[in-house]
């Protein structure tokens, strides 16, 4: 499996949301809250910045497959996914 409960991702390419006709662009960060093993796929909840809100943040959970985002480091930088 490429990701873990709880890693952070950035998205590669843009989504369609699993709710509503929202687009969610390509870099938009997330966090891993489910893993599925067949097919391999993450719910993730993505953070979508909307300064409107109090807390500057609104939140859509999608399902993503293995191609659609990378792995984040602590540091919020890509991590080389090609030996895990």
């Amino acid at each position: 499996m490429k990701a873990k409960l709880y890693d952070r991702i950035e998205t590669l390419v843009e989504v369609q949301a699993d709710f509503g006709n929202r687009v969610i662009p390509r870099s938009t960060l997330g966090t891993v809250v489910e893993c599925y093993e067949n097919p391999e796929g993450y719910a993730v909840d993505i953070a979508i910045p909307n300064e409107s809100l109090v807390g500057g943040f609104e939140y859509e959970n999608v399902i993503l497959s293995p191609e659609q985002f990378a792995l984040l480091d602590t540091a919020s930088k890509k991590v080389d996914v090609s030996t895990r």
